[in-house]
């Protein structure tokens, strides 16, 4: 593995080119067909579109919950510039090259050239990217604005602090994950203060360029939808999910169906609030009955995030009802191979299964990859405060993804945040010489 990355080394442009060109093929020629999630946020964009309004539109103030209102509002002016699902396709390629190049500088401001570029070989080559850039997702925007946070506050200025705030509370407005990131910032800060007497004034200019963003975004939402809304409402359905009688650590909405405790009759004469404070509160009341079951729940949670990295594949090979869970799934009940991927033929049943194969053995020594870089860095005392905030924002995002469920793309910020450590690790294989 180390000889195919020193040989792309001098050749990561055209890698990258080859790249673009198979995101190209895939959206233009080959997209898919919206479902789960990808569907519902193209639904809220074009409910909003046909109401002229941006998101969240008066009509929903009824939903279940208010969603990743950034996100939403990004969708409303792309589609609206031309409405097709072919567009999400080309706004995630823009996206996906933007990550790119963030975790190339970042890399390359945090360690040097070299790793920098074993680092985006190791991106390009991960196909839950890919995977992505056909969905509908939240991930690639959200991590865009959290990486430019980092990358703006790594240069420490002043007016780099004011962006790196105002970008932490725009990844806010796309994911409530994002408070990780100003957590980080200010336990840094807290840090530095304390053990290096440093200045608080750099966790001010953020908090201010923070602060500047979740009141113009939220005081704008209000203006038309009646709300002050900076960020996603979803919080506590999720929370009921992962803390009720039915819960298996992942996701299952069975707790939502009539006779179950998060079942709102007439839940259509209700407001996002009402039924927000609803499922809290029957969550809430859950856990504190069932304290044992919920803690214990957490190691289940962490394997449905790590022991499989299943939601590329699947798109790359348009089986979108077909993934490494359904298909365990299958062979387990049925205790036959029969009737798995439907009526695809063996070529494509060979394909899906190989690709399968590989990219869970590429997943597997990308986490290996990443733990040793990390280890290796701790013990030879090279972990600096700024490498140590991309560990401490991955560790605050899984610590409030395990409070709700787990799902194996919940684990995508931390792959992306973590590849430099792969990267690093990488840099320091030796080559074994086997022959004089």
């Amino acid at each position: 593995m180390q000889k195919i990355f020193e040989l792309l080394k001098n050749k990561i442009h055209y890698l990258i080119i080859v790249y673009v060109i198979v995101q190209l093929i895939y959206v233009l020629f080959f997209p898919i067909k919206f479902q789960s999630d990808s569907y519902y946020y193209y639904r809220l964009a074009e409910q909003c579109i046909s109401s002229h309004s941006f998101y969240p539109a008066p009509r929903q103030l009824y939903e279940d919950y208010i969603s990743a209102p950034l996100y939403i509002n990004l969708l409303i002016i792309v589609l609206t510039i031309y409405n097709s699902t072919v567009t999400i396709g080309l706004l995630n390629i823009i996206l996906n090259m933007l990550q790119l190049f963030l975790v190339y500088s970042i890399s390359k401001k945090l360690m040097n050239k070299e790793i920098a570029i074993k680092t985006a070989a190791i991106y390009v080559f991960y196909l839950g990217t890919l995977g992505l850039v056909l969905l509908n997702f939240t991930e690639l925007f959200f991590n865009v604005l959290v990486l430019s946070s980092i990358y703006f506050y790594l240069k420490k200025t002043n007016l780099s602090y004011i962006f790196a705030g105002i970008l932490a509370g725009a990844s806010i407005g796309v994911r409530p994950l994002g408070w990780a990131l100003l957590i980080s910032y200010i336990l840094i800060s807290i840090y530095q203060v304390i053990k290096m007497k440093s200045s608080f004034s750099k966790n001010l200019i953020i908090l201010i360029g923070f602060i500047l963003f979740i009141l113009t975004f939220g005081f704008y939402t209000k203006s038309y939808f009646g709300k002050f809304i900076y960020t996603s409402t979803n919080g506590p359905a999720n929370f009921l999910i992962g803390a009720n009688n039915n819960a298996t650590g992942g996701f299952n909405s069975t707790v939502f169906e009539p006779g179950k405790i998060g079942y709102i009759q007439n839940e259509e004469s209700e407001t996002y609030i009402e039924k927000g404070k609803f499922y809290e509160h029957k969550a809430i009341n859950w856990i504190e009955h069932h304290p044992v079951k919920w803690i214990a729940l957490i190691p289940v949670k962490l394997g449905y995030i790590f022991l499989w990295d299943d939601y590329s594949v699947s798109q790359l090979m348009h089986m979108q009802d077909w993934n490494l869970y359904v298909i365990l799934k299958h062979i387990i009940t049925t205790k036959s191979l029969r009737g798995l991927l439907g009526n695809a033929s063996i070529a494509v049943k060979v394909t899906f299964f190989s690709l399968l194969i590989i990219h869970h053995l590429y997943y597997f020594l990308l986490l290996f990859l990443m733990i040793m870089g990390i280890r290796i860095m701790i013990k030879n005392d090279k972990l600096n405060i700024d490498l140590l905030l991309l560990i401490l924002v991955a560790l605050l995002i899984l610590s409030m993804t395990v409070l709700v469920f787990g799902a194996a793309r919940f684990k995508y910020p931390i792959m992306i945040l973590l590849l430099p450590f792969a990267g690093f690790k990488l840099s320091t294989i030796k080559e074994v010489k086997y022959f004089n």
